[in-house]
């Protein structure tokens, strides 16, 4: 009488490995762009409440105020953007949401900017300080 084994061998579970691997690197990162946009709203949302902040600050001192004056923690609600004000005056001044951790990967919306001047404010979005990103990706930065 003869026994049979039941169960699979090391090359057939290598194979199923192989190929979870790889659809995993072809699933994982079309999941990222949906990610950074929902994340992306915890850093527009910081700056929205920032700017009504620094309206209300104004309205009852002679210039706009620093994060500290405000008294506004450096990090917005859910921690994926660091807080900053800059260029703070009588006339206008400049919030920006820089992503941190997790959020870092959204490369072309890394940085994200309002600046106010004489009551007129601006978005503003780029991978970094200094470079800006052109007007439709600006908007697609900003969800308008």
């Amino acid at each position: 009488m003869q026994r049979l084994h039941r169960g699979f061998t090391l090359i057939e579970m290598m194979i199923v490995t192989a190929i979870v691997g790889i659809l995993a690197s072809i699933a994982v990162p079309s999941f990222q762009g949906p990610l950074y946009k929902a994340r992306r709203i915890d850093g527009v949302s910081a700056l929205l409440q920032l700017q009504l902040s620094q309206e209300q600050w104004r309205s009852s001192n002679s210039q706009y105020a620093s994060l500290a004056e405000l008294r506004t923690p450096a990090a917005s609600g859910l921690r994926y953007y660091t807080l900053a004000v800059a260029d703070a005056s009588a006339s206008g001044y400049s919030l920006i949401a820089t992503a941190t951790g997790a959020q870092a990967g959204d490369r072309p919306c890394r940085v994200l900017r309002v600046t106010v001047t004489n009551g007129q404010a601006t978005r503003a979005s780029g991978d970094d300080e200094r470079h800006a990103n052109n007007d439709a990706d600006n908007r697609r930065c900003w969800g308008i």
